[in-house]
């Protein structure tokens, strides 16, 4: 029985590095072929997510000044929608690359390779942009990127945390009612 409950855990955790893995080589591809979007591009992609933030806020606030801005409150608009987004993106690849690390190890001496991944990536990222025609790197860019891979990491950490003491308090819950069962024979 403990042979196969072993065995399972073998195949859950193998499962689990291949699909973080594979999660985080998939977002490293969005974030990288989202730099090689041309500046008209990508200007034309964020428009339309403001687009659709507008209508979103429309139904709930019809006149908020998000569903009725034009003109400069567009511009920045829309630039605080790019920031959010670049956050965001950031902030799933942080997450991503932590509970990958999780899933070969749990050594804190290793945290060294998402975290260095939350730092590199976003450099790489800018540094691209420069090859594209329209896009250049920007230094804000890179710490919002960098700050949304540590807020994503933080946070699958805290999942991972919180997982494990679920585990733990299972298992003791399990091994509690083994011993009942075992006093009660």
């Amino acid at each position: 029985m403990k042979e196969n409950c072993l065995e399972k855990n073998k195949i859950f955790r193998l499962v689990c590095r291949i699909v973080t893995t594979l999660a985080c080589v998939l977002m490293m591809a969005f974030i990288f072929c989202n730099s090689l979007q041309t500046g008209e591009e990508s200007a034309t992609q964020s428009s339309a997510v403001v687009d659709t933030v507008q209508k979103v806020v429309a139904v709930f606030a019809p006149e908020s000044p998000i569903a009725t801005a034009t003109g400069k409150a567009y511009e920045k608009l829309h630039s605080t929608v790019r920031i959010v987004a670049h956050f965001l993106e950031f902030a799933v690849f942080g997450a991503l690359c932590c509970w990958c690390w999780y899933s070969y190890t749990d050594k804190k001496i290793f945290l060294l390779a998402p975290t260095g991944a939350i730092v590199l990536v976003p450099v790489i990222d800018e540094c691209l942009q420069t090859l594209t025609a329209g896009r250049a790197a920007e230094w804000l860019d890179i710490a919002v990127d960098i700050s949304g891979g540590i807020v994503g990491g933080f946070c699958a950490l805290c999942t991972l945390t919180i997982g494990i003491l679920i585990y733990h308090k299972y298992k003791a819950k399990k091994a509690d009612g083994a011993a009942a069962q075992s006093v009660a024979k």
